[in-house]
């Protein structure tokens, strides 16, 4: 099991009136990953949300996504959370070259899982979407963290031929991508180990079990800068997922409807990619089960969480008639096992043993079994 190591997790800073960002960070694989957070002005710990990853472009960071993209403005609309994690070394892991070598899927797992635990994220409800090499980055999790991820939105970023070859997807996976057809940096038409556009939206168009014709839409020409965007959209599609191009003629490496400049070449004014992004994730949610993460209110609660000075208290309804305690890494191997003993309905358990990560913990008997996460830092 990976080392984890929760760090620094909450620093609050206030932007303007009604927005607030929140860094975060935890050690993972030996080294530091950080993000940058920002909650909607109606957020209530209480409520589940939905939770957008946004991923920057090579040699970007966290806070520049937020700044260009603006989703802070769109989360506060559309009520959910919004992520905006800084890749190692500003960059991802998606096969390049000279790129990061780093585990940016296990990475993002993690950092998934220890959202939930400190903002109720609704686990049905993670998308990701990013920029060029944040843009490849969400490809790669839809190959390989597709039961945990509801929906992408690539910007100006395909798939690499490596990603393209070994891509197995554990779902059908909603998709919806925005590139510029005059794009230099990550060519349209593919080419220098890239897929093209149409290659890889024929990947998914075939593993969705799409209709093989587009519905295709000119969009209002609204702004006059030297482009406008044609909408193709592949409907119905299997578990009623769907395709969908947003083709920017004559736009460039950047990102539509940007505050600032964002990349190389022309930025197309006509839409506004992160209101077009959400307004396509939102309509999809996982409908199978997410797995260790996708469990109903248990009849006990624990304490501290994330654990301190080794010992874990755990208050329970005795009247759940519970026997048995387990305790399971987030692989799915057993750690810790014991009576349940206590006619107090309180239990402490003596953790010293595990080491720093995610775990679930388990309260079952003869016809119940209940399960939730606990953070050992």
């Amino acid at each position: 099991m990976r080392k984890l190591i929760l760090t620094l997790f909450i620093c609050l800073a206030i932007s303007g009136d009604t927005t607030s960002q929140i860094s975060g960070s935890f050690v993972f694989d030996g080294i530091t990953r950080s993000w940058v957070l920002h909650l909607p002005t109606d957020y209530n710990a209480g409520e589940s949300m939905p939770l957008m990853i946004a991923l920057h472009g090579l040699t970007q960071t966290g806070p520049e996504m937020m700044q260009f993209s603006d989703f802070n403005t769109i989360a506060d609309t559309g009520n959910f959370v919004v992520v905006y994690p800084n890749g190692a070394g500003n960059a991802w892991n998606v096969g390049f070259s000279g790129g990061s070598t780093e585990d940016d899927v296990g990475f993002l797992s993690a950092l998934i899982d220890t959202l939930h635990q400190q903002y109720n994220i609704d686990l049905n409800r993670v998308y990701a979407t990013g920029l060029s090499n944040g843009g490849f980055m969400s490809y790669r999790l839809a190959c390989e963290l597709g039961n945990r991820i509801a929906a992408i939105a690539p910007v100006a970023g395909t798939m690499t031929d490596g990603s393209y070859n070994s891509c197995t997807p554990q779902r059908e996976v909603p998709v919806l991508h925005i590139h510029g057809t005059a794009d230099l940096i990550v060519n349209y038409n593919g080419g220098f180990g890239n897929k093209s556009v149409d290659q890889v939206l024929a990947f998914w168009n075939n593993f969705n079990n799409c209709p093989s014709l587009p519905v295709i839409v000119n969009l209002p020409d609204l702004v006059a800068e030297g482009s406008t965007v044609q909408r193709h959209t592949w409907s119905p599609c299997d578990e009623s997922t769907e395709v969908m191009l947003l083709k920017v003629i004559n736009g460039g490496h950047t990102w539509p409807g940007s505050v600032g400049v964002t990349g190389v070449g022309n930025t197309n004014r006509d839409i506004v990619a992160s209101s077009e992004i959400w307004n396509f994730v939102s309509r999809f949610s996982l409908d199978v089960n997410t797995g260790i993460s996708d469990m109903q209110q248990p009849h006990f609660k624990v304490y501290p969480n994330p654990t301190k000075d080794n010992w874990l208290i755990v208050e329970f309804n005795k009247d759940k008639l519970y026997d048995k305690v387990s305790i399971y890494a987030t692989d799915g191997r057993l750690v810790l096992e014991e009576k349940v003993n206590d006619a107090s309905g309180v239990q402490s358990i003596n953790i010293t043993k595990l080491i720093s990560g995610i775990y679930l913990i388990q309260f079952a008997g003869k016809n119940v079994s209940e399960t939730q996460k606990f953070i050992v830092p």
